[in-house]
């Protein structure tokens, strides 16, 4: 086994990244201020791909997070009036999310927000770089996920 570091022992990978995140998304609802949410943009995303068939229980599958977190998701876009739960008309136990109208109007909005986010993050790396990137991060995902 290798050795690791010592600037990765003073700084986890887990802390890096974490403050990474908070910082792409300081800069993403810096440029969506005007909207009335500062949250779960790309859970829009998905649900506007899902064309109204997608569940509360796939979204959770999608994000990779449990049950309970996307009902807080979808309970806090369902109050700012972004999205629907439509019951499933053969399973009741079963709701379909859809975007609202409001949603709809801003849905262009915001993924230019985050495609231009995405373009300052990676900004003077290489396509073959950032593909690296997301393959390393995908193994180190991977090992944590089969040592929890």
């Amino acid at each position: 086994m290798k050795k690791t570091p010592q600037i990765y022992i003073d700084q986890p990978i887990g802390r890096f990244l974490s403050g990474t995140g908070r910082d792409f998304l300081s800069l993403l609802n810096k440029k969506l201020s005007h909207l009335d949410i500062e949250r779960n943009y790309y859970a829009l995303i998905l649900i506007e791909a899902g064309e109204g068939k997608i569940t509360q229980q796939d979204l959770s599958i999608q994000l990779g997070t449990d049950k309970v977190s996307v009902v807080r998701i979808i309970d806090y876009l369902s109050g700012k009036g972004y999205v629907k739960r439509i019951k499933d008309t053969v399973d009741r136990r079963k709701y379909s999310l859809v975007l609202t109208n409001k949603a709809k109007k801003e849905m262009p909005n915001i993924k230019k927000a985050l495609n231009d986010i995405t373009n300052i993050t990676f900004n003077g790396l290489k396509a073959s770089q950032i593909k690296e990137l997301y393959n390393i991060l995908s193994v180190i995902k991977t090992n944590l996920i089969k040592n929890s």
